[in-house]
Parts: structure tokens; sequence; C-alpha cells
């Protein structure tokens, strides 16, 4: 029956191993990863607004070369940094939403109204000081012109673009999978809540024994999150991301080491949570054999009256 006991706790240990693992995981998925407010506060706090707004005006500029309407024309209908924000912000939410809802649908936000009414009121002016017409010829070429920039300020402002991959069925795939795992996302720390019942039940003549059991299955869980994540700031991996766009390439630099930071915190926290653990059972285990040695000298002497 010990050995049973003692091969119960061994192999719920190691599940408890794993099961930490799975629990950091779905906790930086739910509240991390899939989190479009954390997603828009880390981008908020860079320089990847300054950074849109730069691109955007670099991309006004050659529009304007293109189209001969004025860059101020295009620059103050779309630099508003409130309004550049919150689109981004509800590009950021769609997409998310779209990737966790089943019942969602993917459609990103672009506001055209902000370049109607400028860009259409200069080129009539310009028709009208130049003596042409406003006819249908002028007026599908701005709307073309209208939609060349509206489709700038959309590029600018969508951070995750499905349109290329939601057609695709490995796409979907993993869609519903990711879907899966956060609808049943609590079976993972009811499991984590039933080994450590498990393995006090399996200690109960001697409940603090289970400690060790605990201790070891956080430690050795833990430490599987903690060296990938002391690894790649180490090595300074996000900041080795590159691409060629510079607003995404600081959103993905920032996102890559939030992420990586929030790992390793998590991971921090239950790896001193093990070791807690363990120095409990030592300790428990010193006071007992003190109180052991002391209850055997203090027989022995009574036993000499």
């Amino acid at each position: 029956m010990r050995k049973i006991k003692k091969i119960g706790r061994v192999i719920l240990s190691f599940l408890l191993m794993f099961v930490v693992i799975a629990l950091i995981g779905v906790i930086f998925m739910k509240q991390v990863l899939m989190s479009a407010s954390a997603l828009n506060q880390q981008l908020e706090d860079s320089s990847y607004y300054t950074q849109i707004e730069e691109s955007l005006s670099a991309e006004f500029k050659t529009l304007s070369l293109e189209t001969s309407v004025p860059e101020e024309i295009f620059v103050e209908a779309a630099m508003d940094q409130y309004g550049l924000q919150q689109l981004a912000r509800t590009n950021n939410e769609q997409a998310l939403n779209y990737l966790i809802d089943p019942g969602a649908t993917y459609a990103t936000t672009i506001d055209r109204r902000v370049f109607v009414e400028p860009v259409t009121t200069y080129v009539e002016s310009y028709a009208a000081e130049h003596n042409q017409p406003f006819d249908e010829s002028l007026q599908a070429q701005t709307d073309t012109i209208i939609e060349e920039a509206t489709a700038i300020l959309g590029s600018h402002t969508t951070l995750f673009n499905l349109d290329h991959v939601i057609a695709y069925p490995q796409f979907q795939a993993g869609r519903k999978m990711l879907q899966i795992v956060l609808s049943y996302f609590y079976l993972v720390p009811l499991t984590f809540f039933l080994i450590i019942g498990a393995l006090i039940v399996l200690n109960w003549k001697l409940p603090h024994r289970s400690l060790i059991w605990i201790g070891s299955g956080l430690v050795s869980g833990s430490a599987f999150v903690i060296i990938p994540a002391i690894v790649a700031l180490s090595l300074e991996v996000p900041q080795r991301i590159t691409v060629s766009t510079d607003y995404i390439n600081t959103a993905l630099r920032t996102l890559v080491m939030h992420y990586t930071t929030f790992l390793l915190a998590a991971g921090a926290l239950v790896f001193f949570l093990g070791i807690a653990c363990l120095v409990g059972y030592n300790m428990i285990s010193k006071a007992k054999r003190t109180t052991y040695r002391q209850n055997r000298e203090y027989g022995t002497e009574m036993d000499q009256y």
C-alpha cells in the first residue's frame, strides 16, 4: 500500500508540473494575448502612434505628388491623434474578437468620411478657379483620390489584417482550436486544484509531507516557463525583431517584450510559491523532529524517577 501511495505521489507531482505550464499558458492567453485592452494599452505606452503619424505624413506626401491635392488636405483630415488611436483600437478589438468569438464576423473599420468633404471641397474650388466643370469625370477622379487616402489610413490603423488569411481552412482550424481552449480554460485550474487535493489526501496522516510533492511540481513546471523567458530577454530577442515598417516593428517589439515579461513574472511567482512549499515542509519537519526529541528526552527523564 505504501508503494502504491508513493507511486501515486510521484505521478501526481509529475502531472502537476505539466498542469502548471498549462495553467500559466491559459492565463497568458486569456488575460494577455487575447486581451484587446492589454494590447491597446501597450501600444499607447510606446512610440507606435507617433511613428504611425510620421509614416502617414510620408504616404500623404507621395499621394499629394501623384494627385496634385495638397498634402495638408490629407494631413488635417486624418492626423487627429485621438481619432487615430480610436480607429486603431477598434480594429484591434474587432480582430481579437473575431478570433475568440465563434459568431463574430470580421471587418476593418475605415473612416472614409474624414476625406470626403475636404478633398471634394478642394477639387471643386480648383475646378472653379480654372473654369472647369465639376462633372462626372472629375467626380470619379475625386472618389478615386478619397479611396486611396482612405486605404492609406486603413492600412496604418490595422495592426492585424485578417483579410489575407481569413479564407484559408488552416486559419479557421486554428481559430476554432483557440476558441475551444478559451471556452474550456477552467478545466486547467480545476485540474490543478484536484491534483493538489489528491496529494494532500495521499499524505493525510502527515499532511505537511504533501508540501514537498506540491513544491516539486510547482518549481519544475515554472522552470519550463522561466528559463525560455530569461534566455529570450538575455539574448534581447524582442529587440531583434525587425520588419520593414517602423510602426509595425515597434508594435511587435513592444508586444513581444510585454508577453515575455509577463511569462517571466508568472513563472517566477509560481516558482517562489513552490520554494515556499519546500521551505515550509523543511521547517515543519524540523519542528516536528525537535518536538519528538524533546518528548523523548522528557520521557527518559521521567523514567528515571
